[in-house]
């Protein structure tokens, strides 16, 4: 075990190429919601939204949090047991099959039992429809993190970032063509997932050798065991899901299908922030396990800092670009959707600090799941409050202001709380310097944008420009004057070239 730069560099590589990906699938996203604007309109795009939320609502109790607890499993069986490490994956894959098909008959049942007048048609038939898709969509998380276990990212980022997206467009298009107007979407989703799916099967097969299916024995003592030791993180990973859709939900629910609709289209287009934050989550979930073994809550918090300065300073620029861009591209999906323009700013902002400073979560899942889900807890309570408070007032930007406030209250709570409990304390300057400049870039942007009559594109890109060039120039001037340096540091690397770092970015 050492304490290197290594950990930066495999973190850095893996992120790499994970955000090559996400480049890729942001492309198959945007293709997407053009035609998911422009052929199904916001009623059906929203009842599709909602259904896709409790969908993935689902998947974090059928997922059983092996996502992550996974990792701790493997690690585990090589330290303490004979037993193939396929055998553990497929115990765990057992479980989620299990439980994401339990909950998927529960929905389904609810859907046919529920009088119609408390769910709207359109969302009803998407939610009986994309059940299944339960099991579907959490064993893709299952066998995905069985190969960055490996430290092998491709199979994920072919999978995830051009099978599942590509795919689910290709179908999504030809449902529509061959006259299925109303399910197009949700035959899409299908495609999608059993795609990437079997792809990502496959890729789990070559990292581990084989399943070695013929000598594999389940055990009830050993499935009930691992079962126990996720319940914690189950249930943390279900209220963070909850908190991070709340939002979606209050909105189909106090304002309908149509709204639900303009408001998860101004969801999807801030997702590329989102997916900042992601492109690291693979190669720095298990490494934050590692230095928190060798080095400790205080010296593992120092850590997380860094890689959340780093994480904060290349998401802010897309916040500025979506400020100068936003408005005409949601225009360009579909006229109804520009009224999700502040909406959007709002949401982008808060996925700002929730993917930057979110990552001081990782502390609670490995040393304190239950006061994590006491964390969580308390923000769905805030952002509730804050939805029926501001959505009945201003619509959809209500919903965006009510996350915006909620994902800054959670965060000040984390901090409070890593301080009480494990020593934590990260000065409230450390990446003061990096919002400070996006602050700026935002507005200069924004009323660049704002100043034009009709601007044609090339405006708006200047616009972004313009937004893009304060903050960067402000950036460097925090940099110079304070001699702070963006580099992530403090890191723990245990065997990592032997375990295949050289391959994080293949």
């Amino acid at each position: 075990m050492s304490i290197s730069p290594e950990a930066g560099r495999i973190i850095l590589r893996g992120g790499g190429s994970a955000a090559a990906g996400f480049a890729i699938r942001l492309g198959a996203r945007l293709v997407f919601l053009f035609v998911a604007g422009r052929l199904f309109g916001a009623a059906l795009f929203g009842a599709f939204s909602l259904a896709v939320a409790v969908v993935e609502l689902a998947v974090t109790v059928g997922g059983l949090g092996t996502k992550r607890t996974l990792f701790k499993f493997l690690d585990e069986h090589r330290e303490a047991s004979a037993r193939p490490a396929t055998h553990v994956l497929i115990d765990a894959a057992l479980l989620v099959t299990g439980a994401g098909g339990l909950i998927a008959g529960a929905i389904m049942a609810a859907v046919l039992l529920l009088p119609p007048s408390m769910l709207p048609e359109n969302t009803a038939t998407a939610m009986f429809l994309l059940a299944p898709m339960i099991a579907g969509q959490a064993l893709l998380d299952l066998f995905s993190a069985a190969t960055r276990w490996k430290h092998l990212m491709r199979y994920e980022i072919v999978g995830r970032s051009i099978v599942e997206p590509y795919a689910g467009v290709a179908g999504t298009v030809a449902a529509f063509t061959l006259g299925y107007k109303e399910d197009g979407l949700l035959i899409g989703y299908w495609l999608g997932t059993m795609a990437a799916l079997f792809y990502i099967l496959f890729g789990t097969r070559r990292c581990f050798g084989g399943f070695r299916l013929t000598r594999y024995r389940a055990s009830l003592g050993t499935l009930l065991a691992m079962l126990r030791g996720t319940a914690a993180n189950t249930a943390n990973d279900f209220l963070s899901a909850l908190f991070a859709r709340l939002d979606l939900y209050l909105v189909g629910i106090l304002l309908g299908e149509g709204a639900a609709g303009i408001y998860g289209m101004a969801r999807q287009v801030r997702t590329p922030i989102r997916q900042v934050r992601q492109s690291f989550d693979g190669l720095l979930t298990p490494i934050v396990a590692k230095t928190l073994a060798a080095r400790g809550p205080v010296r593992t918090g120092e850590a997380l800092a860094s890689a959340s300065r780093l994480i904060l300073v290349i998401q802010l620029p897309l916040l500025i670009v979506l400020a100068a861009i936003g408005a005409p591209l949601l225009h360009a999906i579909g006229p109804a959707f520009a009224l999700g323009y502040w909406a959007l700013l709002l949401l982008a902002a808060a996925e700002s600090i929730q993917g930057a400073f979110g990552l001081a979560d990782l502390i609670f899942v490995y040393r304190r799941p239950a006061l994590g889900l006491w964390i969580t807890a308390a923000s769905i309570a805030v952002g509730l409050a804050g939805g029926l408070a501001f959505i009945p007032l201003w619509g959809v930007t209500g919903a965006g202001l009510a996350v915006l406030l909620t994902y800054a209250a959670r965060a000040l709570h984390r901090r409070y709380v890593l301080g009480a409990t494990f020593g934590v304390r990260v000065p409230i300057t450390h990446s003061l310097g990096p919002l400070a400049a996006a602050a700026a870039g935002t507005l200069a942007a924004v009323l660049a944008a704002r100043w034009a009559p009709q601007p044609p594109a090339l405006f708006y890109a200047s616009a972004a420009a313009s937004g893009l060039a304060v903050y960067a120039a402000l950036l460097f001037a925090w940099l110079r004057l304070t001699g702070n340096s963006l580099a992530m540091e403090g890191f723990v690397a245990e065997h990592a070239r032997a375990d295949g770092g050289d391959d994080a970015a293949r």
